[in-house]
């Protein structure tokens, strides 16, 4: 059946506490989420409500969503819970829920409280470049004829960026599939940076698409014969400068795999992604865009210098897209790789001594001019700026 999403804020009564100017206050928000119930299973169902529920309110108020899963877990048994995981939802009440035609609408109640950023860099957007991924068992793909969905999930994740992301951008899904298992991955994750003048990489394998069927059994007829399927993804995140390794974790779901063995799947379709293993999949999604975001907010935006232009100015890739405008001084450094003694490389960082100053801002590149019209010396294309 599908389902439109139901998640619209329908109120939001805030105290203030006079002669504190400038600081955060909570408030409370009144939202409602509606998920269908696939094959009987009202607790996921619930469970699924809820959590949308709660996402959209915290999106609303600006509060992060990384914890979501976490605080939608207990309250399917409890009406009204205190929360201390992540500072930013004091209380939880689940107003009302009703069902109707399989679906389950459910309304919550949450004191939200966003936490304040204590870094100026969480005002800037940081870029990340990717490509499809790649499947580490290609033949789990052949039930329900899915070979497209490396390529499919990276425009999914994508996708949860553009419309949740409050520190990152995808700027760049290169369309084709890099083998992001070699390894060379730090090799190639710095290499896609600089030819896309991104920051970051984000390299993912899908490692288990894997269908477990239960052969039938006349003579148990009431057993449960539903097909499950498994869903493994891999991902790192990488300093597009160093190599360096920021986020590495593994996402991975098991959830109810209603088509048929010798079916063609359209995995771009809506039916795909409003079944109950497409919105697993979403959600681990969501949950891998939530968990990017929160590793960069802190990270200082960076880019590159594009070219040297007449009159001592640079053109830079950060733009009005990653926050940028006009006044604003960034840092200008090189960075060059050394080999000690004993054959290790490391990476060393030449700061120049200038700022530079923004003085024209446009949507994804910027002319910058140094500080006090100091004379700016020895830079180069593909050196690096810094808002700090």
């Amino acid at each position: 059946m599908k389902l439109t999403r139901l998640a619209g804020l329908l109120s939001a009564t805030t105290c203030l506490l006079a002669g504190f100017s400038g600081q955060s206050y909570a408030a409370w928000y009144e939202t409602q989420g509606q998920a269908a119930v696939y094959n009987g299973n009202k607790i996921q169902a619930k469970h699924q409500a809820t959590q949308e529920a709660l996402r959209q309110a915290m999106l609303f108020a600006g509060a992060s969503v990384r914890s979501v899963q976490q605080l939608t877990d207990g309250l399917l048994n409890k009406e009204q819970m205190e929360i201390s995981s992540t500072g930013e939802v004091r209380q939880l009440e689940l107003i009302s829920e009703s069902w109707h035609d399989d679906a389950v609408t459910v309304r919550i109640r949450a004191d939200i409280f966003p936490a304040a950023r204590q870094c100026s860099a969480a005002t800037f957007s940081k870029t990340i470049a990717t490509s499809y991924f790649p499947m580490l068992e290609p033949q789990h793909a052949q039930d329900g004829q899915v070979q497209e969905l490396g390529r499919l999930v990276t425009s999914q994740i994508k996708r949860e960026f553009d419309r949740s992301a409050e520190f990152a951008v995808i700027s760049v899904v290169e369309p084709y599939t890099v083998q992001w298992q070699s390894r060379q991955i730090r090799d190639q994750a710095t290499a896609l940076a600089t030819q896309t003048k991104s920051q970051f990489v984000l390299t993912g394998i899908i490692e288990d698409l894997s269908v477990f069927r239960p052969q039938p059994n006349r003579l148990a007829f009431w057993e449960d014969d539903t097909a499950m399927r498994n869903f493994r993804l891999k991902v790192e995140l990488i300093d597009g400068v160093n190599g360096a390794p920021l986020l590495e974790k593994t996402y991975e779901a098991e959830s109810e795999w209603e088509f048929d063995r010798f079916a063609q799947v359209d995995a771009s379709s809506n039916h795909f992604w409003q079944s109950a293993y497409g919105k697993a999949l979403q959600h681990q999604l969501q949950q891998l865009q939530s968990d990017v975001d929160e590793v960069l907010a802190c990270v200082p935006a960076t880019g590159r210098v594009i070219s040297i232009s007449a009159g001592n100015e640079l053109n830079i890739s950060l733009g009005r897209q990653h926050g940028l405008k006009v006044g604003d001084t960034l840092s200008v450094y090189q960075v060059q790789e050394v080999t000690d003694y004993r054959g290790v490389k490391f990476l060393q960082y030449h700061l120049y001594p200038s700022e530079v100053e923004v003085i024209e801002a446009y949507a994804d590149n910027a002319r910058v001019k140094a500080v006090n019209d100091d004379f700016l010396a020895n830079i180069q294309a593909n050196d690096f700026v810094a808002k700090r």
